[in-house]
């Protein structure tokens, strides 16, 4: 959809799609642009849905806690920190229980 057969030149592909290639490509040649629209992008749709979990008046409270959380946890593993000594646990372990206990402060409001 992205990359053009031989022969056809953007115009021929329409307009609804030169619409999605430009959501998903522009600007060119940025790539911290890129990187800035990507993010905005997923956090959109991220905060989607921590809204169906957790009501739009806490989305921004629990997404937050949730990315924080999963940087946190990621951090850690990548440091060696997990599975060693006393902590004894999982990233996956860690962020299942994030997740539930967020799920759970939902379903209570």
């Amino acid at each position: 959809m992205l990359v053009r057969r031989p022969g056809q030149r953007p115009e021929d592909l329409g307009e609804g799609l030169d619409h999605v290639r430009g959501r998903l490509c522009e600007p060119v040649g940025d790539p911290t642009a890129d990187r800035v629209l990507a993010a905005g992008r997923f956090q959109v749709e991220f905060l989607a849905v921590v809204t169906d979990v957790v009501g739009e008046p806490n989305a921004p409270h629990y997404g937050t806690l949730l990315l924080a959380g999963a940087h946190g946890i990621a951090a850690m593993e990548l440091s060696g920190h997990l599975g060693t000594g006393m902590l004894r646990t999982t990233a996956d372990a860690l962020i299942d229980t994030l997740v539930r206990m967020v799920a759970a402060a939902g379903d209570a409001t």
